[in-house]
């Protein structure tokens, strides 16, 4: 076999350790490269080396539709901005390998996080590098591939674990996610064709308006369960679990518009047939496909970086990390729009039993950054920290619109605001003892209207920076348009707007003296 350029089914599984029937599947769905010769496969060595170091492989698209044949990974250009920084939009990770695992409404984009690595780390140092809001692991991924070792914490249980699973990946036997595949195919398939009831149950204080699944569908929902619950090695359960939540809204009665609401509401059919299995299976070979992609690529190079994940609010552990430790922060906190992150992934939360009951989802809103509207709508006035006139100003305005709507008018979207900068404050309070003298810390966030109000969060939160004790190197405008412009007419957070009103983005350069 070592003299040989072609190889048969067998002796390519063997080459990038896989099973024949993983290797035929892939095949066949034109994942690797592979030629059939009457009824048996061809594979050529130099290609699938060629495949292995990832310069090229088959690309799925964001639908989970092929493209056709082998391509590059997509190469993607951006206008460059002051000092390096570039766009963040996350619509850049959903081909890029490892990030597009999960999708994410609200995130930024694995360039905009190398990009600024690039630039801190002009003498190729080893860095620490801290998110304090991971979301599904962009900075840390791109940190441990750039070679530096970082430290995250997400608060909402489900972005946690797609963090772990994505930064952990140096450490997985890619041979045994192939056998688990496998398993997972024949598991499901026998239990289908036998007529095997599930042994699990839906969740049972998830609450939806229309049923989540059609009585099909969660049938094979809840087998997928099974295989998932009985698998014993901790990161392929992970993987799993990964992968379906990834999935799952896609074959329900639930669409994101970009927020989580029913199929009918959005004028589409309900969902009443799926494959299910071959859904879960295409994403999982996708996260096969990227874990030998990320290996390689990492292979050659010394030392051993790593990446932890605190699944926990970062302002109430940030002390977890030992002070004067980071050179540099890479983050984008929550932004003042009231964008729900937890109710929106209610369905996986639920489902992947990372929640049992709404309780949790309560205690997690409330140690949420900024908190919700929701939260604080209903509570006594919330009173602005800062000694900062200019914003106090502003939010006394906003307290003064549609005082008849009560809570849901300018009293409770003032509260929210209140909430959300004391938040940007003690954030900055707890933030600033865990960096090294000169440490760079970088905050995209943008600019924001409530009750027809702008509140420039840039400016706000870099003023709030600078009063403790960090300095302002610059305010970098990352996208001058961004998702979101519709709220700038929208009723019930902008009532009535006096002038037209641009959303931004701005990565916000800050230095620790």
């Amino acid at each position: 076999m070592h003299d040989r350029e072609v190889l048969t089914l067998s002796e390519a599984a063997t080459l990038i350790r896989t099973s024949n029937k993983t290797l035929g599947e892939m095949a066949r769905n034109g994942r690797v490269p592979a030629q059939k010769v009457g009824r048996e496969w061809r594979f050529l060595r130099s290609a699938l080396e060629t495949w292995l170091s990832g310069s090229r492989s088959p690309v799925v698209e964001a639908s989970g539709t092929k493209s056709n044949g082998d391509v590059k990974e997509p190469e993607f250009q951006y206008e460059m901005r002051i000092a390096g920084f570039r766009d963040t939009a996350f619509s850049d990770n959903h081909r890029r390998r490892l990030h597009r695992w999960v999708p994410w409404i609200a995130g930024f984009s694995s360039s905009f996080v190398t990009g600024v690595l690039d630039q801190v780390n002009g003498d190729g140092r080893t860095l620490q590098v801290l998110d304090p809001f991971a979301g599904v692991g962009t900075t840390l991924v791109e940190a441990v591939r750039g070679g530096h070792n970082a430290v995250g914490f997400e608060i909402n249980p489900y972005a946690a674990l797609a963090s772990k699973a994505k930064s952990e990946v140096a450490h997985y036997d890619a041979s045994l996610l192939a056998t688990a595949i496998e398993r997972f195919d024949d598991y499901v398939d026998e239990r289908l064709w036998l007529g095997i009831p599930p042994s699990s149950v839906p969740p049972q204080f998830f609450r939806s308006r229309v049923p989540f699944f059609g009585p099909d569908v969660e049938a094979q929902v809840l087998l997928c369960l099974d295989f998932i619950q009985e698998e014993t090695v901790g990161w392929i359960r992970e993987l799993f679990q990964l992968a379906f939540g990834s999935v799952m809204v896609s074959f329900s009665n639930y669409s994101y518009e970009p927020s989580l609401g029913t199929r009918a509401a959005a004028g589409k059919s309900n969902v009443e047939q799926a494959d299910v299995l071959g859904v879960v299976k295409r994403k999982l070979f996708d996260i096969y496909e990227d874990i030998i992609y990320f290996q390689s690529e990492v292979a050659e190079r010394k030392g051993s970086q790593s990446a932890v994940v605190h699944p926990m609010s970062y302002m109430d552990h940030a002390d977890v990390v030992p002070s004067q430790s980071v050179d540099i922060v890479i983050t984008s906190p929550p932004y003042l729009n009231n964008y729900h992150y937890i109710r929106n992934t209610r369905p996986q939360l639920f489902w992947l039993g990372l929640v049992n009951h709404p309780s949790e989802l309560k205690s997690i809103e409330r140690k949420s950054f900024g908190q919700f509207w929701q939260t604080v709508r209903a509570g006594p006035d919330v009173d602005l920290i800062a000694d900062m006139p200019h914003l106090d100003a502003l939010i006394q305005e906003l307290r003064s619109r549609y005082v008849e709507k009560g809570p849901y008018g300018g009293p409770g979207w003032a509260n929210y605001a209140a909430s959300y900068f004391n938040d940007c404050q003690r954030f900055c309070e707890v933030t600033r003892p865990l960096m090294k003298s000169g440490g760079t810390l970088v905050v995209v966030i943008g600019n924001n209207i409530l009750q027809g109000i702008e509140f420039q969060t840039d400016k706000l939160f870099a003023e709030i920076a600078e009063r403790e004790g960090f300095e302002i190197v610059d305010l970098h405008e990352v996208r001058t348009k961004r998702t979101g412009n519709s709220v700038v007419n929208s009723s019930v957070r902008v009532g009535t707007v006096a002038r037209r009103t641009r959303l931004y983005e701005t990565a916000v350069e800050l230095r620790a003296p």
